[in-house]
């Protein structure tokens, strides 16, 4: 018989179990990465100096406001 103690116990025996991590951390990296080219390719759209120009120009402003800060 089943009570409602072993149920929770074992919520938590599955809750705490590691099989399987390793998958959705490679499926974060992967997912995190889309977006940064997402992003990236979608400012560059239509920029005309290419993706190296942009990237080291918003690169460069960005590290001015931090020491300018």
């Amino acid at each position: 018989m089943r009570t409602a103690w072993s149920g929770v116990v074992e919520f938590v025996r599955q809750m705490t179990d590691r099989r399987g991590q390793g998958t959705v951390e490679y499926l974060g990296l992967v997912l995190a990465i889309g977006a940064l080219l997402l992003a990236v390719s979608v400012q560059v759209k239509g920029g005309g100096a290419g993706i190296g120009g942009q990237i080291s120009k918003s690169m460069l402003q960005a590290i001015s406001s931090i020491t300018q800060a």
